[in-house]
């Protein structure tokens, strides 16, 4: 299909692909694509949209995202942390279980209306981050600096303040409570 490296202001609808290397797409809109068990290496996509899109199981290696939307779109098994920066991404109405982000820079990322389900994130910078009404039952943080995260709409996270840098994070009640099964206490 990609007859040339450079795209720019195109939109791509129904498109099935497998492998994408070394292309560069520009204010590009991607419609009901299918890149599941897709390779993509050494692709750019700046100021692109990503609507009802499946990109699960696809494999990034040295790619960047930057400014770049996923609405409503099939995200499974996907490891980000094989991304190049600047990764500045959108997620929105998405299923993303079963996705690891390992050592990414996620600062002010957004996570909107999204399955998050058995996911991880290890060690991410993800300051200013919000997870505006998401669901993230059994999802692992760890070591993560979480300053000024917003979670307040979200529900089924289990974060350990210990191993995570919660400052002036913000949590609603009921779902707060979670911290305090992390304690060594018994609540009757």
């Amino acid at each position: 299909m990609f007859k040339t490296n450079d795209y720019w202001e195109e939109e791509f609808i129904d498109l099935e692909e497998k492998e994408l290397d070394s292309i560069y797409f520009d204010n590009c809109t991607f419609v009901k694509c299918n890149f599941s068990k897709a390779v993509i290496y050494k692709c750019k996509f700046t100021e692109c949209r990503f609507v009802n899109c499946d990109l699960s199981l696809a494999v990034l290696k040295a790619s960047t995202f930057n400014d770049v939307s996923f609405e409503n779109c099939k995200l499974i098994g996907i490891s980000w942390s094989g991304c190049d920066e600047p990764f500045d991404v959108t997620f929105s109405s998405c299923n993303l279980s079963q996705n690891s982000f390992h050592l990414m820079d996620l600062r002010q990322i957004k996570f909107i209306d999204s399955l998050i389900k058995d996911s991880g994130f290890e060690e991410c910078n993800m300051e200013k981050s919000l997870f505006d009404n998401c669901d993230l039952q059994l999802s692992s943080f760890i070591k993560n600096n979480l300053k000024k995260a917003n979670f307040v709409t979200s529900k089924n996270y289990l974060i350990d303040p210990k191993q995570n840098d919660l400052t002036k994070a913000s949590f609603s009640l009921p779902e707060a409570l979670s911290f305090l099964s992390l304690l060594p206490i018994e609540i009757k």
